[in-house]
């Protein structure tokens, strides 16, 4: 089914993948048009230094920025939302079609591990990309602890509601935080797509991985616009490129075998 959207969606972020990538998941998915400006970090510079960047126009000074007009109201006037968490708990309301349960309708303790499970995805992805040289060797037992630990939280999760989304069902934040954490991480350490599948360590981190990445929508969004070709972050220690290469040296096979 078509998403048909009384709203106009406009996102700002820079030309990488990083904190947008489950927002591009979620948008993609929902059939909506919605406009995506990629700022180079050049004119992000002088867009500070002329004063632009402003609280009014750029909540807490950063992106991406998600900026919404309701077609429908008289008013037409802009929302403006920044940090990709809350981003993304807006969008999952606004696109879910009716008469889907949302999320603010699950029971408290649902609706808070699925926050925890959301939010540690964010942190783990940021938290990646801010290692140095010298910290890099520390990635790969990061990684493998997020993905035992939402191994464990998304098992939990499941005996209260379906985890892994299905086919013609809607994708959610959880799903699409969960997902892009994965894909970077087996673009980073391929030794652990061995635990991904059936009989692995986090047979359920894959499953909900593989589900969301071939939803076609996404993966016809993601082949128009050569989203697997961009770079993740602004930084040259930041590129999947770099942190793949300098994190070759602790990846093997005998990865797995070590938890």
């Amino acid at each position: 089914m078509v998403f048909t959207s009384t709203y106009h969606i406009h996102i700002t972020y820079f030309p990488v993948r990083a904190r947008c990538e489950p927002v591009l998941l979620i948008l993609a998915d929902s059939g909506t048009q919605f406009e995506y400006e990629e700022v180079p970090l050049v004119k992000w510079a002088e867009m500070k230094k002329a004063g632009q960047v402003t609280p009014a126009m750029f909540p807490y000074g950063g992106v991406p920025i998600l900026r919404v007009t309701d077609k429908s109201s008289k008013q037409r006037s802009e929302f403006l939302l920044g940090e990709t968490s809350a981003i993304l708990s807006y969008l999952e309301e606004i696109l879910t079609l009716p008469g889907t349960t949302l999320n603010k309708d699950l029971p408290l303790q649902t609706r808070a591990r699925t926050q925890m499970i959301k939010e540690a995805s964010l942190f783990f992805t940021n938290r990646v990309w801010g290692l140095s040289v010298e910290e890099i060797r520390f990635g790969r037992p990061i990684t493998i602890r997020y993905l035992r630990n939402t191994e464990a939280a998304l098992g939990e999760l499941q005996k209260e509601m379906r985890v892994v989304p299905e086919e013609m069902g809607p994708l959610t934040a959880l799903h699409a935080t969960v997902a892009a954490a994965i894909t970077f991480i087996t673009q980073v350490f391929p030794s652990v797509k061995r635990g991904l599948v059936p009989g692995g360590n986090f047979p359920l981190c894959g499953q909900l991985w593989i589900a969301v990445m071939t939803r076609p929508r996404i993966v016809a969004y993601w082949k128009e616009h050569a989203i697997a070709e961009k770079a993740w972050t602004i930084t040259e220690y930041g590129t999947a490129e770099w942190i793949a290469r300098e994190a070759a040296k602790y990846d093997s096979p005998s990865l797995l075998a070590k938890l």
